[in-house]
């Protein structure tokens, strides 16, 4: 794995951790629905277990080329542009915080990640993030009536 991919995983389950942690205080269901530590702490829990499987198959993926003798050995650059972006991110998700909205960081990770890490076309990962952070727009203040702004 390289550097950047490790760094990436272990803030992303840093922040699940904190999330899962987090959503331990709030109720997780009643008898008749959902609570709203329902879906914070499976988010959590389900983020920590991916970010396991990719550490595991990152293992796995080195194990195999190292049996084959052809591993890389060369050195890359730093990636500057992933660390100014994670940077970005960071920043925007702790100035969304102070204004009391987690949207907007939702929003640029999901545009970002699908843009940036999936290769996706600009138009389709602006799509994916509009998309879902709809989704979770309902999930979270219309369906549990949690505030999100």
């Amino acid at each position: 794995m390289k550097t950047a991919e490790i760094a990436f995983l272990a803030i992303l389950a840093a922040f699940a951790a904190s999330l899962a942690i987090g959503s331990l205080d709030l109720k997780y269901a009643d008898e008749f629905s959902f609570g709203p530590g329902f879906i914070p702490l499976n988010v959590g829990v389900l983020i920590l277990i991916c970010c396991a499987l990719q550490v595991i198959r990152g293992i796995l993926k080195r194990r195999k080329a190292d049996a084959k003798g052809n591993a890389a050995t060369e050195q890359q650059a730093p990636n500057i542009a992933g660390l100014l972006i994670t940077t970005a991110i960071l920043v925007l998700g702790i100035a969304a915080m102070a204004f009391g909205s987690v949207l907007a960081p939702i929003f640029a990770m999901i545009v970002l990640l699908s843009w940036r890490v999936a290769n996706h076309p600009i138009t389709n990962s602006l799509f994916v993030g509009a998309a879902t952070t709809a989704a979770i727009y309902v999930i979270f203040a219309v369906w549990l009536n949690l505030p999100v702004l």
